[in-house]
């Protein structure tokens, strides 16, 4: 962090803030102060008194030492700190929360720091803010939200607050302050502002001021803005219930971003509301069917369960649930927090019917941290008052929960393992049928889309294609659809889908009828002013309890937005526009005023300052923007392009971003064990660590048109009703767009979107700026964690905008809006002197005004006031001061008038003096010219002198040298010859100069004899090497006749070897084929005999259902013969025919037992041969056929004997003992077809294990 250059003198006594760690600071007093070192001992923040045995020594060069402010001293306005560091500022922040009043909120000029106070505070009075000077005023959101109405006023420029801080830290409870504040303060008209009041009643922060007027229009004003200010605080509870859930940072986090403006309408006396309305951005959907663990889905859920409205949970068919296992056992109490009568149980009953559904039960976490009867309660009585159906509505929420708890069975179809629902389960078709019943769709229709993927082929209608050759007409595709099946993972997928989009088109109807209800004037939206609130995600990191996904991708990219807007707005643009207005200039320079130009600090002595241009140093997060959203480049980009592949997977996603973005600043590489699954990402807030999985599944935001049209044949009118023409009338919004009218598409993209247009509108309003801050992680109301605020602080920007705004300029005024203000009340015959020289006016009006010099400053365009001085602009544009127009006039004409006769006497001094200054210059120049001439030809002269002496020198040296290279070489010729061979070494690299050439003059003849030399030696080389090149020769071709003889002789072996190994290959070839052939029969015989088995198989299933068909016949035969009980007495004239019958049954037995016995006989003899134990098998089948011909003629016979028996009912008695002894042989008959079957099976279990056997065997 960079700090205001200044240069710290350590001081004997004083109070220091001394850096023990990266975020903690230690307060301590310096003692014995030398030259390097110093006595720090430290001291109790409490008490100021030193702590005992806490003394250390210090180096003042090598330690981070900064001055603390004076104890026991709170500043509500951090500007006005003496001392303005980290530590001060966190002291500061610590003693008025921890305050027996617990103020938990401190002004930085219009940036307001509120510190969640964690529980709930006194009575603040609204009135004092709107009659009172706002530097007056304690730091409190009705502090910020009376500024920005006031500048609205004024300045006549739309305002927005911009409420940010990590999750938790209380940013939904003052946008909630603020928008109260927005829609009571409409009902203060101007009289009322200037009426002194006495004191107010005592109420909440959430209460209303309660204003009269006796003006009849202001009265219906009033009226109005009281309805639609109560439509817009009743439409906070339905956004809660559906929009926000508990996290492990905050019980009641909003999981969606809204931005609401509050459209004002001018009135003769002042401003009123007359519409709102409300953007949302990035719904959590995915956390409908997947919470996170320890955290909670959304609050409607568990409102709705908790409401202790028996009935309606009945008709909703919640509580009791008519599928579930416990159903029958409903004897649980429906309102757990009314039923005091019955046991206590370890789980109350609500919380195990909450568990029954398995959105609610997957996070393992559903207790009541929010009140939930209580909010059901507010939701209801939202609903009631706003005009939305709450029956319809609940019917979804709990259709919903019902469609989580279908679950689905793996079936084998042709398609392979698909999904499917056991129609004989109630436990799976009632989730279903119930879910279907309330959501109004039909239960096949339903389970259609879920369990089938619907694939749509359009026909080229109207469309004919020519050859451009043969201008032949192409064919046209015609339309076709067809469906397949879904595995169970599909399936999942496909009814999580359907949910979340029943929920996403549920949370736009709802933001549908608020828009409506808000009655905003989109006509007149670039006419009227408003008042922007934004209320949007903090800043997430859910490691280690949870994993970071897409969602906390897209939140923290909005947070980064919103922190490079909040760089822009405090620190880069006020400091380019001091630039741009000139207001470092010299003739802007007052003695008193803070601000000083930053390129004329002196930098040799403060290396931390990194440019000589900012006072202020601020860490710019562009390349973390750029990292994740840049137009080609960034991760958004590369999500959709990986999306649009061929086979895409996460892995290969996060592949991509390792490739192109290992070089990034922004990108940590992450350990090579999580190297596949996650990467790392350097925030303005802190690295964060995203897992990869499901990337590519949440960026793609195509809805299937099955699931539309599923949604649309809805019978209810919420559903079936298009979403687009239910959010029509916030389709026309300027800015940021409503999450649920984007287009299909890429989430990634459409969000990045609508954060360039929210940024896009907030630039264009005037920006008021609110940092909450969460005490501690744990949310204890009793912590305040010091490195944490630290942490917060660094990371908002809040430290560098404290010192910008400490010596900023935030009110300002244009000096052409100044000049159309005051030509009314001065006249245009006045005012055309100063259409051209507005500065002048301003200063003049400034001096008439008696403004301290020190609380304004004069730039190019624009009159500037320190902080904490809007009460000057609205002197300042006040056109009724206490002058009257005359008065006024003549002070501006005295101040104008003074100032020109000082100018026109300070130019006379001025050019006097510069004509005096002219005349010294000018002698001093010709005295300069004088002597430079008279040096010229003094140094001219000297040159000539030393340029003859070179000369001179220069020859006598090369005399002298040749003189002695003669007499050095000349008694000996093996020395002349050494320097030749020198010098024609050297002068074949580099050409000799001119003063060395005489030496190969000298040297010739010696040159010449060597040249003589050097050719008789060449002559005889050549004579000797033609000699040795002729025997060469000789014994080359000896050689070469010895290499032919030898190739020969190796060739004819080689030729003898290739044959018999041609003749072996053959002979292998031949064996291959005849092994081969063998081996192929023999696995013929085996698969042949294989499918003879089978055979075998097929044909004794047959006979196996042919006995059960007789063992069919049997019982049916006697169930007849049970009924058939009044025969008469023709029965005996029957008796000799069935006696007869009854031998030739026997006879029939005793043929069958003689087959059976045969049948046997043959199985045994199935041991030697397949083929014989085959006909044996067939005897068998043929034994068994006329077995069956003959139970057939029994048949006959039975009812022939029927019809005798119908005749016959006269002996009945005589006829039951003939049936029974009928029943006994039939009886024995039955025993004996038993025996046949058990000895049939027991043949076939033979065959097959000889089959087996012989198979093994071969």
């Amino acid at each position: 962090m960079s700090t205001a250059v200044t240069t710290t003198t350590f001081v004997a006594g004083d109070l220091y803030w001394k850096k023990a760690g990266d975020t903690e600071w230690v307060l301590g007093r310096l003692t014995d102060v030398e030259e390097d070192t110093a006595s720090f001992e430290l001291v109790d923040e409490a008490t100021g008194d030193a702590l005992p045995n806490e003394a250390e020594c210090v180096h003042l060069n090598s330690e981070t030492l900064v001055p603390a402010n004076p104890l026991f001293a709170t500043y509500p306005d951090m500007t006005s700190l003496r001392h303005m560091n980290e530590p001060s500022l966190v002291k500061n922040i610590y003693d008025r929360w921890s305050n027996a009043d617990c103020q938990p909120y401190t002004r930085v000029s219009n940036i307001l720091i509120a510190v969640n106070p964690l529980r709930r505070l006194g009575t603040v009075e609204k009135l004092p803010f709107v009659q009172q000077s706002l530097d007056k005023c304690p730091p409190h959101p009705y502090h910020i939200a009376e500024n920005a109405y006031r500048q609205m006023r004024s300045v006549k420029q739309n305002q927005s607050i911009v409420i940010s801080g990590e999750s938790g830290s209380g940013k939904t409870e003052t946008s909630k302050i603020i928008l109260n504040y927005l829609t009571d303060r409409s009902l203060t008209s101007r009289h009322e502002l200037d009426t002194p009041r006495g004191p107010s009643n005592q109420y909440d922060e959430m209460s209303r001021i309660s204003m009269t007027n006796t003006n009849t229009t202001t009265n219906n004003n009033q009226d109005v803005d009281h309805a639609l200010g109560d439509r817009l605080m009743e439409s906070i509870p339905i956004l809660e219930s559906f929009g926000n859930a508990k996290t492990h940072r905050n019980h009641n986090s909003s999981r969606f971003g809204k931005y609401m403006r509050l459209q004002f309408t001018k009135t003769p006396t002042d401003l009123h509301l007359s519409g709102a309305s409300i953007d949302t951005y990035l719904l959590e959907t995915s956390r409908l069917v997947q919470t996170p663990p320890g955290e909670r889905n959304f609050h409607v859920f568990y409102e709705l369960l908790r409401s202790g409205d028996a009935q309606l949970l009945n008709d909703l068919k919640l509580v009791p649930n008519p599928y579930a296992a416990t159903s029958a056992a409903s004897s649980f109490s429906i309102n757990n927090n009314n039923d005091k009568d019955k046991d206590d149980d370890d789980t109350p009953p609500i919380e195990h019917w909450i568990n029954e559904y398995q959105y609610l039960s997957r996070s393992g976490c559903s207790s009541d941290v929010s009140h939930d009867t209580a909010n059901f309660n507010k939701l209801v009585d939202a609903l009631e008052y706003v005009g939305i159906n709450s029956d319809e509505l609940f019917r979804v929420v709990s259709g919903l929960l019902h469609l989580g708890n279908v679950t689905f069975e793996e079936e084998d179809t042709i398609e392979g393992t698909t999904a499917t629902v056991n129609q004989n389960d109630p436990a799976q078709t009632g989730p279903l049928e119930v879910a279907a019943d309330l959501l109004g769709m039909d239960p096949d229709t339903l389970l259609d889309a879920i369990l089938k993927k619907k694939i749509s082929r359009m026909a080229n209608e109207g469309t004919t294609f020519h050859d451009p050759q043969g201008g032949r007409p192409g064919l046209q595709r015609a339309a076709s659809v067809f469906f397949l099946k879904k595995d169970t993972r599909q399936a999942s997928y496909s009814r999580d889908t359907i949910a979340k989009t029943i929920y996403d088109q549920v949370f736009g109807y709802l933001m549908g009828q608020c828009a409506a209800a808000l009655e905003f004037n989109f006509d007149k939206k670039d006419e009227l002013p408003y008042i922007g609130v934004l209320d949007i995600f903090g800043f997430e990191d859910f490691e280690p309890q949870n994993r970071n996904s897409l969602e906390q991708l897209m939140i923290n990219y909005a947070n980064e937005t919103l922190q490079n807007m909040f760089n822009q707005c405090i620190l880069k643009n006020e400091l380019e526009l001091y630039h741009l207005e000139n207001i470092f200039a010299p003739q802007n320079a007052a003695l008193r005023f803070p601000i000083f130009r930053p390129d004329l600090i002196d930098h040799s002595n403060d290396s931390g300052i990194k440019s000589k241009h900012l006072v202020v140093q601020y860490d710019d997060n562009k390349d973390c923007m750029a990292l994740i959203a840049a137009k080609n480049e960034g991760m958004f980009s590369i999500i959709d392009t990986v999306g649009k592949l061929a086979g895409p997977s996460d892995r290969k996603l996060n592949e991509t971003f390792r490739k192109l973005y290992s070089q990034h600043p922004c990108f940590i590489e992450p350990h090579p064990r999580d190297a596949k699954h996650t990467f790392i990402i350097k925030h303005f807030a802190g690295t964060v660590r995203y897992h990869i999985s499901s990337f590519l599944d949440k960026n793609n935001n195509v809805a299937s048109t099955q699931f539309d049209e599923l949604v649309q044949s809805s019978s209810l009118a919420l559903l079936k009703t298009p979403l687009l023409r239910q959010v029509e009338p916030t389709s026309r919004r300027r800015g940021g767009v409503h999450a649920h009218k984007a287009p299909a598409g890429s989430v990634t993209h459409t969000f990045a979107t609508q954060m360039k247009g929210l940024a896009v509108e907030l630039d264009s309003t005037r920006s008021n700026f609110i940092r909450c801050i969460k005490p501690n992680p744990a949310m204890d109301a009793r912590v305040f964690d010091r490195e944490s605020v630290v942490h917060q602080l660094r990371c908002s920007g809040t430290v560098q905008a404290c010192q910008v705004l400490q010596v900023g300029l935030p009110t300002r005024v244009s000096y052409e809006e100044l000049i159309d203000t005051y030509i009314h009340l001065l006249g245009m015959d006045f005012m055309v002197q100063f259409h051209e020289h507005g500065r002048t006016f301003a200063r003049a009006l400034c001096f008439v005004l008696e403004f301290p010099t020190d609380d304004y400053r004069l730039g190019d365009t624009k009159l500037f006031f320190k902080t904490g001085k809007i009460h000057l602009l609205d002197t300042v544009l006040n056109v009724t001061p206490k002058w009257d127009a005359e008065e006024l006039e003549t002070r501006l004409v005295q101040y104008t008038v003074k100032r020109r006769w000082i100018s026109a006497v300070t130019k006379v001094v001025v050019l006097r003096l510069f004509r005096k200054i002219y005349v010294r210059v000018q002698l001093s120049r010709r005295a300069l010219v004088l002597q430079c001439w008279f040096r010229q030809v003094i140094a001219t002269n000297l040159v000539k002198k030393l340029r003859t002496q070179t000369r001179v020198a220069s020859a006598w040296n090369a005399l002298c040298s040749k003189v002695w290279v003669q007499q050095a070489f000349g008694g000996s010729v093996d020395d002349k010859l050494l320097l030749l061979q020198a010098l024609l070494r050297k002068n074949a690299d580099v050409v000799l100069s001119n003063k060395k050439r005489w030496l190969l003059t000298w040297l010739g003849p010696l040159e010449r004899s060597m040249y003589v030399k050097k050719l008789g030696k060449a002559a005889c080389v050549s004579y000797l090497a033609k000699q040795a090149f002729v025997q060469l020769l000789t014994q080359v071709r000896e050689k070469r006749a010895c290499v032919k003889i030898q190739s020969q002789f190796r060739r004819v072996l080689a030729t003898k070897e290739y044959a018999g190994l041609r003749r072996q290959q053959k002979t292998d070839e031949r064996w291959n084929l005849v092994r081969n052939w063998v081996k192929g029969r023999f696995c013929f015989v085996a698969l042949f005999r294989r499918a003879h088995l089978a055979r075998l198989e097929r044909d004794h299933v047959t006979l196996s259902n042919h006995v059960a068909h007789v063992n069919a016949q049997h019982d049916a035969i006697a169930q007849e013969l049970t009924t058939s009980k009044g025969l008469a007495s023709s029965l005996q004239v029957e008796c000799a025919q069935f006696e007869a019958q009854l031998a030739a049954c026997k006879h029939t037995i005793a043929r069958l037992e003689a087959q059976e016995a045969q049948a046997t006989l043959k199985y045994e003899m199935t041991q030697e041969l397949v083929d014989v134990e085959v006909a044996k098998t067939s005897e068998l089948q043929e034994s068994v056929c006329e077995l069956t011909l003959a139970n057939a003629t029994l048949n006959t016979s039975l009812r022939q004997v029927e019809s005798a028996l119908q005749v016959s009912r006269g002996h009945e008695q005589a006829l039951q003992v003939q049936l029974q002894d009928k029943h006994s042989q039939l009886n024995d008959l039955s025993a004996q077809l038993h025996s046949l079957h058990m000895s049939f099976d027991a043949a076939t279990n033979t065959i097959n294990d000889q089959t087996s056997q012989i198979l093994v065997l071969r």
